[in-house]
């Protein structure tokens, strides 16, 4: 016999248990080694952008400080001394506006401690007239005017207000500032209490902060993107020289995703303001030293992963690497020891197929080949042995049959037979000739060879004799009911299953009831897979532990059989149909007693013994 033909089934096995085992964890470990080393990289990349905004926040919140400071100790030093010199410039003396201009510059170097950041002091007067200290502002009035924080200095008088200008995108003064400065303007309103005059209508103070350097610088890197800075409205405060870019960016942003929460950072597709291409950006928001200011960081996303992907390059060509040596290996086994073993599973499915005349052909490696010859003698060992067993289990099975059928209660024909006696005595020859009609039905089914099964008719028809023959005895003390299920009369069973259980109902239920006439039903039903029997009195009933009893096998001394009846019906039933049949008993002592049995329906001719192996 060639088994070598066959691989295939083995080889799918085999390569499936590796990709399962082997290929697939590996894969699994690597690609989640993968994910969480992006993750920490791209983790500590958003950590240098948001620990770069917290630099440019202190910054700016340092120089927002100072300037508030300095423009409120402007204002309110020496009982406001600087605003009433600032108004009473405002006269058409000329050589009165110069003294107190040079007093006012005294003052404001004196007061205001000005640094080398200070741009210019400014007062806007109410009947438009300026006055500025060290630089002029170049800037109209009417733009100023249109600020957000000129707008607020107005509306909350002596309360400091600031705001940003990028030199950028204007210049601030007359003497040119560097590009890309971060200029800070704190203003303030003076009321009437400060501003007894009533001429002034604002005070400004312009420093140059770091935060533009500071930016630009952050800037040039890659991996910090692009920083500007917006309010709480959208409008771009601050972005130095990438003022284009971030405007682009600021575009195809919410302000629900500026203004979300103290620090965060989330994933857009924004264009490019350069090439215009959509890409994916991440970004990072962040408070911005100041109540509704934010520090907005948009990088591209394969920034932040382009170590990372150079990385995940050599260790896709590392794991491509493993793999293929695993397939050499894989080949080599196959090759070598798989086919061998695949030859004798074969020889294994031959056997368990029930063909004990598989022979397998030594192959392979020493270990394999005394594998193979071991399997040839066992083969041939079972061979024998299941012939042998078949017999013994055939003999032992007619064995038990024969025995169990035998066991029917003789006293139950002594009984009989002086019942005979007594009609004979009594009676005229009729009353005999039925009991004699009775009798022989009953023996002759009793005594019919290797028969074993026949029809649900034929038993009620036995039954029924049994049951005219122990009426007489009991001198009518019982009536009998049927309730049969007409469809059920052709299917076989196996004989005299009935009268052992109608038996014990009559002796030891009916029998000892003292005044009352019992009864006894009988029914024959069926479902989708079972004939059903029930025998039901109204006799004494037993209790559990009787019931028990009646069900358990026990062990017998010979000519003893006694209360073998309803044990005899279970054995026999379950040698023929095995875990395919059931009967049960259920009983209230002084009630009722009710015993059901169900076997499978079986229509055609069970003649000689049946096989219980083959039911099971």
């Amino acid at each position: 016999m060639n088994l070598f033909k066959k691989h295939s089934s083995l080889k799918k096995v085999y390569y499936r248990s590796f990709v399962l085992l082997i290929v697939v964890p590996i894969l699994l470990l690597f690609f989640v080694s993968l994910s969480i080393t992006r993750y920490m990289m791209q983790k500590n990349a958003v950590n240098n952008i948001q620990n770069s905004q917290e630099a440019i926040r202190s910054s700016l919140t340092e120089a927002s400080r100072k300037t508030a400071l300095q423009l409120s100790h402007l204002v309110f030093v020496n009982n406001n001394e600087v605003l009433s010199l600032a108004a009473a410039i405002n006269s058409s003396d000329g050589n009165k506006r110069y003294e107190y201009n040079n007093r006012l510059n005294e003052m404001f170097r004196a007061a205001a401690a000005p640094s080398q950041n200070t741009i210019s002091a400014m007062f806007y007067m109410k009947n438009g007239e300026n006055v500025y200290l060290k630089d002029e502002i170049r800037l109209p009035k009417e733009k100023m005017e249109n600020q957000a924080w000129y707008q607020k200095a107005i509306q909350w008088q002596d309360v400091v207000s600031l705001g940003i200008f990028d030199t950028s995108r204007q210049n601030i003064t007359y003497s040119r500032l560097k590009s890309g400065q971060c200029v800070l303007v704190a203003a303030l309103s003076p009321s009437r209490l400060l501003d007894r005059s009533k001429t002034i209508e604002m005070v400004m103070l312009f420093d140059v902060t770091p935060v533009g350097d500071l930016i630009k610088k952050y800037n040039r890197d890659p991996l910090l993107g692009t920083t500007f800075l917006t309010d709480k409205s959208g409008t771009l405060l601050f972005a130095g020289e990438n003022h284009e870019q971030a405007a682009g960016f600021l575009e195809n942003l919410s302000l629900e995703d500026l203004n979300e929460g103290q620090s965060r950072y989330f994933r857009r597709w924004l264009q490019d303001p350069d090439t215009g291409r959509r890409g994916n950006y991440t970004i990072v928001s962040s408070e911005g030293g100041q109540p509704g200011w934010r520090l907005i960081t948009c990088v591209k996303t394969e920034n932040l992963t382009a170590a990372y992907n150079r990385m995940a390059v050599i260790w896709v060509v590392v794991a491509g690497i493993l793999m293929f040596l695993f397939y050499l290996f894989s080949r080599f086994f196959l090759r070598s020891i798989i086919g061998p073993v695949h030859t004798m599973v074969e020889g294994l499915r031959e056997v368990e197929a029930g063909n004990l005349d598989t022979h397998i052909e030594p192959a392979g490696h020493t270990e394999i080949r005394n594998m193979i010859h071991s399997f040839n003698q066992m083969v041939r060992q079972l061979k024998v042995s299941i012939a042998e067993n078949e017999q013994v289990q055939k003999k032992k099975h007619e064995a038990e049959v024969r025995a169990l059928q035998s066991q029917i209660n003789p006293h139950f024909l002594v009984n009989t037979l002086n019942s005979i006696r007594f009609m004979a005595q009594v009676s005229r020859f009729e009353g005999i000739r039925r009991m004699a009609e009775a009798l022989i039905k009953i023996l002759s089914c009793s005594f019919r060879g290797n028969i074993s099964f026949y029809t649900v008719k034929e038993e009620l028809e036995v039954l029924d004799s049994y049951l005219y023959l122990m009426k007489i005895r009991y001198s009518n003390g019982f009536e009998v009911a049927y309730q049969i299920d007409e469809g059920c009369l052709d299917y076989r069973m196996p004989r005299l299953i009935l009268q052992p259980v109608v038996e014990n109902s009559i002796v030891h239920g009916l029998s000892e009831k003292e005044d009352d006439i019992g009864h006894l039903q009988v029914q024959v039903s069926q479902n989708e897979e079972f004939v059903i029997f029930t025998i039901a009195d109204d006799g004494t009933g037993m209790t559990e532990d009787e019931i028990k009893y009646l069900f358990t096998p026990k062990e017998r001394q010979a000519g003893d059989n006694t209360s073998i009846g309803v044990e005899n019906v279970y054995a026999r039933i379950k040698l023929y149909f095995g875990e395919k049949c059931r009967m049960s008993m259920e009983s209230q002592t002084g009630k009722y007693t009710r015993t059901t049995i169900e076997i499978p329906k079986i229509t055609e001719d069970r003649n000689g013994e049946p096989s219980p192996d083959s039911r099971r």
